[in-house]
């Protein structure tokens, strides 16, 4: 997402290069990979936080299907906490 939270940043393959970003954090292509495995799709992303951006961190995902017909709306999926 965008810094305002209203767009979507553009696709990126992972497990390639380049990277994408806002001002809390990039994620990295290289060293990221989704790996499905029936209905269950593993995501392992490389990425970095912003210096700015301290304190909890809240994971929020959200899938949709190609023609957008079915979505899952935005989901908190996990945490961290920076030491």
């Amino acid at each position: 997402m965008n810094d305002n939270g209203d767009a979507l940043l553009p696709g990126m393959a992972l497990n390639g290069s380049g990277s994408l970003g806002n001002s809390q954090c990039t994620v990295y292509g290289a060293g990221s990979s989704a790996t499905p495995s029936g209905n269950t799709l593993t995501l392992t992303l490389s990425m970095a936080f912003g210096a700015g951006f301290t304190g909890n961190r809240v994971f929020y995902l959200a899938a949709r299907d190609v023609n957008e017909l079915n979505n899952t709306g935005w989901q908190a999926m996990g945490s961290w906490t920076a030491p």
